[in-house]
């Protein structure tokens, strides 16, 4: 293929699903991220992106767009007067919560204002037209009272004529390892069927890749132990971890484990790998809304879906399979399928958001590969 398709980030984050889509050929010219700590670590990363750190209700799609407070360049000029072939992102849904309940069933789901950033991602895509859009969400959005949800977002962007689908994911189906399952939509607006355009799962059971095969050979640790910057010292020991080792100078960041107290190192120390606090005695069992706190890994299996909060053991199975810990932000990256040369910039509370809120690197390259196949590879730009 020649010139790249243009693509456009859109709440990017610490750029998991744009490393995704480069990996599949796309160009992202621009990303959009409001938190400036994460955004930090997307420049870092993404030195050939223009990072617009800023308030995305503050930026401009075109520069003949009205309403929009803020006289700097628009998006398209960024652009340089070429088409914006794609937008994909994954707005965030204050308004949408399935453990709380707390999305109002009686409001319309963009009249909600605590949605107004998904609003915001309607928006570019009205102004900018793109040939394809991908929004990427949680799970229950897709079935939430009764499908409605689904429904006005689909009926939303059909308006601007878009064919519209959705479908739920699993990172793992992909190659990650991880059960980390997210709602995919994709709208098109080239005459194709979108529902041809999600990836074809390229993992099974028999195949799928684990957690052992993801972080053994990174050095074992102690609560409190490890370095910021790191060499290899032994082979990799299986072909993920191989190909999570793209560094050109063998150097690997962010493996260092968090200081646990001498009480949590000694709970951790009597649960058994796919234990949790519950399999302790009762005397040992803390109070945690969690159902699995304190959870082991299991070496053999994918992990399950993780939090942005890596360092606490109460909010989740994120527990090291053999050592005293939690997991260490780099064996979290590996764990979501970043690789090695990916360094992410930040105390440990941003860096296990940015971490734990991205869309798996991998699981983004599938659903890529996929659309650059069968909405680009043949079509004139």
């Amino acid at each position: 293929m020649g010139e790249k398709i243009r693509a456009l980030d859109l709440f990017a984050g610490a750029g998991g699903f744009s490393y995704g889509m480069e990996n599949a050929g796309f160009d992202v010219v621009v990303a959009i991220e409001y938190d400036e700590k994460i955004a930090k670590t997307y420049k870092a990363n993404h030195p050939d992106t223009i990072m617009i750190n800023k308030d995305i209700r503050k930026v401009r799609a075109t520069p003949e767009e009205e309403g929009i407070i803020d006289d700097n360049i628009s998006i398209s000029e960024l652009f340089n007067g070429n088409q914006v072939d794609i937008i994909f992102g994954g707005p965030p849904c204050q308004g949408f919560s399935m453990a709380g309940h707390r999305i109002r069933k009686e409001k319309p789901f963009f009249l909600d204002e605590r949605n107004l950033l998904f609003l915001e991602f309607f928006r570019m895509v009205k102004e900018l037209m793109p040939k394809v859009f991908i929004i990427e969400n949680v799970p229950g959005i897709l079935n939430y009272d009764g499908g409605s949800v689904k429904k006005q977002i689909e009926d939303k962007f059909s308006l601007l004529g878009y064919n519209v689908s959705s479908k739920v994911l699993s990172a793992e189906k992909y190659g990650v390892p991880q059960k980390r399952k997210r709602a995919i939509f994709i709208g098109n607006r080239i005459g194709l069927d979108s529902e041809k355009l999600f990836p074809t799962e390229t993992h099974s059971s028999a195949d799928i890749v684990t957690v052992w095969e993801a972080i053994s050979d990174l050095p074992s640790l102690k609560s409190g132990e490890g370095e910021e910057v790191q060499t290899y010292t032994t082979a990799p020991k299986s072909v993920y971890q191989k190909k999570m080792r793209n560094t050109i100078d063998g150097r690997y960041f962010n493996h260092v484990s968090s200081v646990h107290s001498e009480k949590t190192v000694e709970i951790l120390k009597m649960i058994k790998p796919g234990e949790t606090m519950k399999n302790l005695p009762k005397k040992f069992q803390t109070k945690s809304v969690h159902s699995g706190a304190y959870g082991r890994m299991l070496k053999n299996e994918p992990s399950y879906t993780l939090t942005t909060r890596i360092n606490t053991p109460s909010v989740g199975r994120i527990t090291h399979p053999v050592d005293n810990r939690t997991i260490t932000p780099r064996e979290a990256a590996r764990i979501q399928s970043f690789p090695d040369s990916y360094r992410f910039i930040g105390d440990i509370t941003t860096v296990g958001i940015q971490i734990g809120n991205s869309v798996p690197p991998l699981l983004g390259k599938a659903i890529g590969s996929s659309v650059m196949e069968k909405a680009f590879g043949d079509s004139e730009r």
